[in-house]
């Protein structure tokens, strides 16, 4: 399982969000069509745990470089 930060746009608006998946390739799935990874990847929270379940979670503006520094 891996944890990778994604941005989506919606007209004007960001959406950015953090998404746990088998792999990357079904990260982006689950982010759906136009969604960008965000980078650099990091280290410290890529690899989740194996039992960890697949999730979406939005995060608002300034929490993005908290939950991945």
């Amino acid at each position: 399982m891996v944890t990778v930060s994604i941005e989506k746009r919606y007209g004007s608006a960001t959406v950015r969000a953090c998404i746990t998946a088998e792999n990357i390739g079904r990260a982006m799935e689950l982010a759906g069509p136009g969604a960008k990874l965000l980078f650099p990847l990091n280290p410290e929270t890529f690899f989740a745990p194996a039992q960890a379940p697949e999730s979406i979670i939005e995060v608002r503006p300034g929490q993005l470089a908290r939950a991945t520094a």
